[in-house]
């Protein structure tokens, strides 16, 4: 989950709060609930993308480890 993706669902939730009569505290706490579950757990972190993966990996695609002395 991406933090754009994050932020729309804040604001999903915010907009449902605010415009339906129906959404209590209890409804609010809910979803807020499982968007950290959704995030990645307790911690709210380990579902974050802070970089792309595949740049990452480019970078050790090019070296030649074959005289890599242990």
């Amino acid at each position: 989950m991406t933090i754009k993706d994050i932020v729309a669902e804040l604001n999903n939730i915010k907009e449902q709060a605010v415009n339906e009569d129906g959404i209590t505290k209890d409804s609010i706490l809910e979803a807020l609930t499982d968007l950290i579950h959704d995030i990645g757990g307790n911690d709210g972190l380990d579902g974050f993308n802070f970089t792309d993966e595949d740049d990452l990996y480019d970078t050790f695609e090019n070296i030649d480890f074959t005289e890599l002395q242990v």
